[in-house]
Protein backbone atom coordinates (compact mmCIF):
# COMPACT_ATOMS: atom_id res chain seq x y z
CA UNK A 1 0.00 0.00 0.00
CA UNK A 2 2.88 1.96 1.03
CA UNK A 3 4.95 1.66 -2.59
CA UNK A 4 1.18 2.22 -4.36
CA UNK A 5 1.17 5.58 -2.67
CA UNK A 6 4.62 6.42 -3.01
CA UNK A 7 3.70 5.67 -6.97
CA UNK A 8 0.66 8.19 -6.51
CA UNK A 9 2.51 10.56 -5.02
CA UNK A 10 5.18 10.85 -7.19
CA UNK A 11 3.29 10.58 -10.39
CA UNK A 12 1.14 13.90 -9.32
CA UNK A 13 3.77 15.58 -7.89
CA UNK A 14 4.89 15.51 -11.44
CA UNK A 15 2.17 16.02 -13.10
CA UNK A 16 1.50 19.41 -10.88
CA UNK A 17 3.66 22.40 -9.96
CA UNK A 18 1.77 23.27 -7.38
CA UNK A 19 2.18 19.53 -5.65
CA UNK A 20 4.72 19.85 -2.74
CA UNK A 21 7.63 18.00 -2.90
CA UNK A 22 7.30 14.72 -0.75
CA UNK A 23 3.35 15.47 0.03
CA UNK A 24 0.96 13.11 0.70
CA UNK A 25 -2.22 12.95 -1.07
CA UNK A 26 -4.98 14.44 0.64
CA UNK A 27 -6.85 11.52 0.13
CA UNK A 28 -4.62 8.69 1.98
CA UNK A 29 -6.29 7.38 5.00
CA UNK A 30 -3.04 7.01 6.94
CA UNK A 31 -1.88 7.59 10.97
CA UNK A 32 0.42 10.65 11.61
CA UNK A 33 3.52 7.91 11.84
CA UNK A 34 2.59 6.39 8.67
CA UNK A 35 2.57 10.01 6.60
CA UNK A 36 5.65 11.11 8.67
CA UNK A 37 7.40 7.75 7.07
CA UNK A 38 6.26 8.40 3.43
CA UNK A 39 7.62 11.97 3.34
CA UNK A 40 10.91 11.12 5.19
CA UNK A 41 11.58 8.23 2.98
CA UNK A 42 10.39 10.50 0.18
CA UNK A 43 13.38 12.95 1.10
CA UNK A 44 16.33 9.79 1.37
CA UNK A 45 15.35 8.98 -2.59
CA UNK A 46 14.85 12.27 -3.68
CA UNK A 47 18.39 13.51 -1.59
CA UNK A 48 20.68 13.43 -4.53
CA UNK A 49 17.73 16.05 -6.59
CA UNK A 50 16.54 18.75 -3.83
CA UNK A 51 18.26 21.52 -2.50
CA UNK A 52 18.86 22.70 0.71
CA UNK A 53 15.28 24.97 0.82
CA UNK A 54 13.56 22.14 -0.56
CA UNK A 55 14.71 19.79 1.83
CA UNK A 56 14.02 21.88 4.92
CA UNK A 57 10.33 22.69 3.48
CA UNK A 58 10.44 18.82 3.15
CA UNK A 59 11.17 19.06 7.08
CA UNK A 60 8.75 21.02 8.05
CA UNK A 61 6.25 19.15 6.54
CA UNK A 62 6.91 15.94 9.12
CA UNK A 63 4.42 16.29 11.84
CA UNK A 64 6.40 14.39 14.76
CA UNK A 65 9.28 16.84 16.04
CA UNK A 66 11.87 13.87 16.37
CA UNK A 67 11.29 13.44 12.69
CA UNK A 68 11.47 16.28 11.45
CA UNK A 69 14.93 17.00 13.39
CA UNK A 70 15.99 13.25 11.39
CA UNK A 71 14.73 15.21 8.46
CA UNK A 72 16.92 18.52 8.90
CA UNK A 73 19.82 16.35 9.56
CA UNK A 74 19.41 14.34 6.15
CA UNK A 75 19.40 18.08 5.62
CA UNK A 76 22.62 19.05 7.05
CA UNK A 77 24.61 15.72 5.91
CA UNK A 78 23.22 13.89 2.99
CA UNK A 79 22.53 16.60 0.13
CA UNK A 80 24.40 16.10 -3.17
CA UNK A 81 24.10 19.53 -3.62
CA UNK A 82 27.50 21.15 -1.02
CA UNK A 83 25.79 22.99 1.37
CA UNK A 84 27.15 26.82 1.38
CA UNK A 85 28.21 28.02 4.82
CA UNK A 86 24.71 30.48 4.97
CA UNK A 87 22.79 27.21 3.90
CA UNK A 88 24.49 25.80 6.69
CA UNK A 89 23.26 27.84 9.31
CA UNK A 90 19.98 28.11 8.08
CA UNK A 91 19.52 24.11 8.73
CA UNK A 92 21.71 24.81 12.45
CA UNK A 93 18.39 27.83 12.82
CA UNK A 94 15.74 25.36 12.01
CA UNK A 95 17.13 22.57 14.69
CA UNK A 96 14.42 22.42 17.40
CA UNK A 97 16.31 19.97 20.13
CA UNK A 98 19.60 21.49 21.78
CA UNK A 99 21.64 18.82 21.26
CA UNK A 100 21.33 18.05 17.39
CA UNK A 101 21.45 22.28 17.12
CA UNK A 102 24.73 22.44 19.03
CA UNK A 103 25.94 18.93 17.08
CA UNK A 104 25.15 20.94 13.66
CA UNK A 105 26.59 24.01 14.64
CA UNK A 106 29.50 22.28 14.88
CA UNK A 107 29.81 20.19 11.74
CA UNK A 108 29.45 23.82 10.23
CA UNK A 109 32.27 24.99 12.01
CA UNK A 110 34.48 21.90 11.10
CA UNK A 111 33.40 21.95 7.20
CA UNK A 112 34.11 25.88 7.10
CA UNK A 113 36.72 26.12 9.21
CA UNK A 114 38.84 27.50 5.99
CA UNK A 115 36.56 29.68 4.70
CA UNK A 116 34.71 31.73 7.74
CA UNK A 117 35.71 34.63 8.82
CA UNK A 118 35.80 35.04 12.73
CA UNK A 119 32.75 37.19 12.57
CA UNK A 120 30.96 34.55 11.03
CA UNK A 121 32.36 32.03 13.09
CA UNK A 122 31.24 33.63 16.66
CA UNK A 123 27.52 33.63 14.85
CA UNK A 124 28.11 29.48 14.73
CA UNK A 125 29.44 29.78 18.33
CA UNK A 126 26.62 32.23 19.94
CA UNK A 127 23.80 30.02 18.49
CA UNK A 128 25.05 27.14 20.97
CA UNK A 129 22.32 25.85 23.12
CA UNK A 130 25.07 24.73 26.22
CA UNK A 131 27.27 27.32 27.85
CA UNK A 132 29.96 25.10 27.52
CA UNK A 133 29.71 24.89 23.96
CA UNK A 134 29.37 28.34 23.35
CA UNK A 135 32.37 28.59 25.72
CA UNK A 136 34.52 26.25 23.72
CA UNK A 137 33.21 27.28 20.03
CA UNK A 138 34.41 31.14 20.78
CA UNK A 139 37.95 29.38 21.53
CA UNK A 140 37.54 27.71 18.51
CA UNK A 141 36.66 30.76 16.53
CA UNK A 142 39.46 32.72 18.53
CA UNK A 143 42.15 30.01 17.83
CA UNK A 144 41.38 27.97 14.95
CA UNK A 145 40.53 30.51 12.46
CA UNK A 146 43.50 32.71 12.17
Amino acid sequence: MILTMMTVMNASAQGSAATALCSVPKGAKLARDQRDNMRLTCLKQKKSEINVSQCLNIANSLEYSTNAEDARMVCLYDLRQQLTAKECLTVTKAMEFPDSGDEARWECLRRYNKSLSPKQCRVFAKGMSYPANAQRAEVYCSQELK
